[in-house]
């Protein structure tokens, strides 16, 4: 039963492979001789195949409320579709597909700095005040009452 499993594992690995050089434009190579070196290779291409799809540097079409907040140095707003999308591959998040509502007015992005950690931060505005829609830290785990209370603050400075 196990023999039987790291072969289906190995069998789809190979075919990934395959399937990664073809989508990629690379040669197929044939002097593989170990499941570390398939291995390596099938993620060498999954990291050329990501770069491709990543989406030109186009401007988001961000309400003017959100690009004049004044917050402090540790917020950067995020402006183009490739600046999202490279936040969400390094944060390990789907925050690209928030940039719906952030072209529709309803809300902005931010990578926040603070103490060391890098936070996801989707602001909205509710009557006339900035407000926390969701913040997170790498791998969507939750931002502590510190981190929360210094976007708090900070919003209600603005």
């Amino acid at each position: 039963e196990s023999y039987q499993n790291e072969f289906l594992e190995i069998y789809i690995l190979i075919n990934d492979y395959i399937k990664l050089s073809y989508e990629t434009n690379n040669l197929i190579n044939l002097n593989i001789n170990s499941i570390n070196r398939i291995t390596n290779e099938h993620n060498v291409l999954t990291i050329e195949l990501e770069k491709k799809q990543i989406p030109k540097n186009k401007k988001l079409k961000i309400k003017e409320d959100f690009i004049n907040l004044k917050l402090p140095e540790e917020f950067k707003l995020i402006e183009t579709h490739k600046e999202l999308y490279l936040h969400g591959m390094e944060q390990k998040n789907c925050v690209y597909t928030r940039r719906r509502e952030i072209e529709d007015g309803l809300s902005a992005i931010y990578s926040l700095n603070y103490e060391g950690g890098v936070y996801t931060l989707e602001i909205f505005k509710r009557k006339n005040k900035f407000a926390i829609k969701e913040i997170k830290a790498k791998y969507n785990e939750f931002a502590n009452k510190e981190v929360i209370n210094f976007v708090e603050k900070s919003l209600k400075a603005v």
